[in-house]
């Protein structure tokens, strides 16, 4: 990589970043809303802390399924749901999707 793309890039980093606090400012009291019912829920709770990227969406819901006692499509209704509020992020790898968190707790 040249030296002026990653100059270019290491600009562009710097104002999403300023965008994304700028969201957070801005929507703080919808984002603690949030976090009171992701923390308040042990689904959610699990769900967020178990979402690192590493683990595929089939075998998160059943570790999550299993641990909390829940059925799996519960589980997945809330990861889901989780997606949609953007505090988990989707990538996928062939047929297999894994999470990790959005950065929107921290």
């Amino acid at each position: 990589m040249s030296g002026e793309t990653e100059k270019l890039l290491k600009e562009i980093s710097n104002k999403l970043d300023q965008l994304i606090i700028l969201g957070k400012l801005t929507n703080k009291n919808v984002l603690d809303s949030y976090q009171k019912e992701i923390k308040d829920d042990p689904i959610y709770s699990k769900l967020v802390e178990y979402a690192d990227g590493a683990v595929s969406s089939s075998n998160l819901a059943k570790k999550v399924a299993v641990e909390i006692g829940s059925a799996e499509i519960t589980v997945k209704v809330r990861l889901a749901k989780l997606r949609e509020m953007g505090f988990l992020t989707a990538r996928r790898e062939g047929r297999e999707v894994f999470y990790e968190k959005s950065g929107l707790f921290e």
